[in-house]
């Protein structure tokens, strides 16, 4: 098993009604309470790497900032949610799953 880090867009994730998307991880960390919701993305990709966490969020740019980290080898991105639970069904997100993979 491992942690995730639920971007700022998605903490609602960690409420009880939500609690069988997340049932496989063990530790459910957020930005805004385990990380400052002003930072950025690269802070939250060393978060992650540090804390052995995947990241989910409905920003599928983001990735763009992980490679500022020279650690950084690869990001695995995959979507995890075909529709945010949350979103109007005249503007669906999903959410993507990235996985950091380090040199």
């Amino acid at each position: 098993m491992k942690n995730v880090l639920l971007d700022q867009h998605v903490t609602y994730l960690n409420q009880d009604e939500f609690s069988d998307i997340l049932k496989d991880y063990d530790k459910i960390l957020s930005v805004g309470i385990d990380i400052k919701a002003t930072s950025f993305d690269e802070n939250s990709a060393n978060f992650c790497i540090d804390r052995n966490c995947d990241f989910l969020t409905t920003d599928k740019k983001s990735y763009d900032h992980f490679f500022k980290i020279r650690q950084v080898k690869s990001v695995e991105i995959f979507r995890f949610l075909k529709n945010e639970p949350t979103a109007s069904k005249t503007n669906p997100r999903h959410i993507y799953y990235m996985r950091f993979k380090i040199k």
